[in-house]
């Protein structure tokens, strides 16, 4: 956009009201969003309407062509107040943790799960298809002999509406651990994920389980305190 003409936006947003004393309600579909400014367009009655001044909320607003929100007129100022969502569907767009406190070990090197899978936490993504994860875990290992490593790595595994996840040594997200040469230890890490679009997240139910490997075959990676939170935005 002409930087002059974003100026014309910005001016028009931050002026006031104007018109008459009316105030209605609609139901509006989003034509175009952009992520970076906010500028939009909502066909609403069958007409377009551009630039509509947006009611602030949560940690990121994002919309997608085709979405339904909720839009109010007061006097000639229009809104978008937030996106319309079906119950059963996206309409609670809720934030979910788990924690697994019990230390439990892996010998080998591909990721998979412990004894006791996870943690892991099903929420609903909605059309914008991104979740910021925040993973942590305790991990300790023994001595080994000369010229190995112990330690333990931590990834990501999304199933349900989604399938993303490890496959054997191999994972789409990037691994983080706490590794040792020829020593024991005891340590802590923690590792962030944005999950989206563009590495296969699909609208629905989606299961995000944590999964672990150790750094040398045989040579046990102890985890304790591992926890998981997931935010759909």
């Amino acid at each position: 956009m002409d930087p002059l003409q974003l100026a014309a936006v910005l001016a028009a947003a931050n002026a006031a009201p104007s018109g008459g004393a009316d105030l209605a309600h609609y139901q509006g579909q989003v034509i175009t969003w952009d992520e970076s400014t906010g500028l939009n367009s909502v066909m609403i009655n069958g007409a377009p309407v551009s630039n509509l001044r947006v009611l602030q909320s949560g940690i990121g607003i994002v919309y997608q062509p085709g979405d339904t929100v909720m839009v109010e007129k007061r006097m000639s100022q229009w809104y978008i107040l937030g996106k319309v969502a079906a119950p059963g569907a996206s309409a609670a767009n809720q934030i979910g943790a788990a924690v697994v406190n019990t230390p439990q070990a892996t010998s080998n090197v591909n990721f998979g799960d412990l004894a006791t899978v996870g943690p892991s936490k099903t929420v609903y993504i909605g059309s914008t298809r991104r979740a910021l994860v925040l993973a942590n875990t305790g991990v300790d290992s023994t001595f080994v002999t000369a010229n190995q490593y112990a330690g333990g790595w931590l990834t990501l595994a999304v199933s349900g509406a989604s399938t993303i996840g490890p496959s054997g040594a191999t994972t789409p997200f990037y691994a983080t651990g706490f590794i040792g040469f020829e020593a024991d230890f005891i340590g802590t890490f923690s590792q962030t994920w944005l999950v989206t679009a563009a590495d296969g997240l699909n609208v629905g139910l989606n299961t995000f389980t944590l999964k672990y490997a150790a750094a040398t075959a045989g040579v046990n990676a102890t985890f304790s305190g591992r926890a998981i939170a997931v935010i759909p935005f």
